[in-house]
């Protein structure tokens, strides 16, 4: 298939996707469909930078706007939107996924649109309501090197023929295009495996492959979910421009060949439950850079757990897309909840950060509230 048809067919698909939603929800009962809306509020200090007004201690997260819903003929649809006021970020509504779901049979099916890549638990499984994550923050590596979302097609299954394994195989629009649906054709490729022999354990391994098109200019590989933090502590989330200087021989406008190999493993037993997620890239077949999150759990009152939580980043020094250098948060963490719509975590943290030429430490308190309605 040329690249002319391949453009015209995501285009296709996409403008399906938009009037297929409405018209086939006019003709369904709303009973199918659910609607949610997820919102946190923060408290966030640390001991480097002070803010000019305790009304900066504060800030207003992300919102969240979640819908799902069953349509005929084995179909389903998704559709997640955020709002975040301007302060935080330039686009201060945006939409994070919208894609319909065709079921082959009870083990197979085939979803298209944009939607969240399966690389690892994490991505895999939480959305953008924070109520559900583990720990107040996304693991470090989300803010440089995972693939957030990806606009493309999606074949995946469970339970393969009556075993434990399941598959996802995306075929994506790639980072660089962000929502263009395959403007330049299949730049990325997503290839999963998971075992899941109960719901209290599953271990995945994936492998991305992308292409970062002029990658001097590609904002796509970082999604800001520590902007209050990183703006306290001077510093820039995600990726670092001066950290494309690094090898001088390279034209800065170049494409760049980007490999992701990541490992999830998910448990719980009784009262425990943890969380590690493993990863390794690299761009133009150059040095790995590693990433390491670890959460490990305990749930000692039906309202209370407590947690320790490990997360590192390591960027090799002859990378020439993301910031080079070492990167770390770790410390301890409670949470609260409230029935089953609301939490309160809480976490004390140690933070380094020797991207560049940085060399800061700082202990970190972070408190949030998130809600689910």
């Amino acid at each position: 298939m040329n690249l002319f048809a391949i453009k015209t067919l995501g285009r296709v698909l996409l403008i399906g996707t938009t009037l297929l939603l409405p018209v086939s929800l006019r003709a369904q009962s709303f009973d199918g469909v659910q609607i949610n809306l997820f919102t946190h509020l923060e408290y966030y200090n640390n001991s480097v930078v002070k803010p000019e007004s305790s009304k900066d201690y504060f800030s207003l997260g992300e919102s969240a706007l979640f819908v799902t819903g069953r349509l005929p003929h084995k179909w389903s649809f998704l559709a997640e939107g955020t709002f975040r006021p301007s302060k935080y970020r330039d686009d201060e509504f945006t939409l994070e996924r919208y894609r319909l779901r065709y079921e082959l049979n009870s083990e197979h099916w085939v979803s298209i649109g944009k939607m969240h890549t399966p690389v690892n638990y994490w991505n895999d499984t939480f959305h953008h309501g924070r109520l559900f994550f583990p720990s107040i923050n996304r693991p470090l590596s989300f803010n440089r090197f995972i693939p957030i979302h990806e606009a493309g097609i999606r074949f995946a299954g469970q339970g393969v023929g009556g075993s434990n394994f399941g598959y996802d195989f995306v075929l994506g629009t790639g980072q660089s295009e962000g929502d263009d649906f395959f403007e330049e054709g299949i730049l990325s490729y997503t290839g999963t495996l998971s075992w899941s022999p109960s719901n209290n354990l599953r271990l995945m391994a994936s492998y991305y492959r992308d292409t970062i098109l002029d990658h001097a200019n590609s904002p796509h590989h970082s999604h800001g979910d520590d902007y209050r933090m990183d703006m306290d502590m001077g510093m820039d989330m995600g990726m670092d421009m001066p950290s494309h200087g690094s090898m001088p021989t390279d034209p800065m406008n170049k494409d760049l060949d980007y490999e992701l190999f990541s490992m999830s493993a998910y448990w719980r037993e009784g009262n425990w439950k943890s969380l590690t997620e493993i990863s390794f890239n690299r761009t133009e077949r150059g040095e790995f850079n590693e990433s390491v999150y670890q959460y490990l759990g305990y749930q000692w009152h039906e309202d209370w757990a407590t947690y320790l939580l490990l997360d590192l980043v390591n960027v090799a020094s002859t990378e020439i897309h993301f910031a080079t250098g070492r990167e770390a948060r770790y410390g301890v963490g409670v949470e609260y909840t409230i029935g089953v719509g609301a939490s309160i975590k809480t976490e004390l943290r140690r933070r380094d950060d020797h991207r560049g030429n940085q060399d800061l430490y700082s202990n970190e308190l972070q408190v949030q509230l998130s809600l689910g309605f």
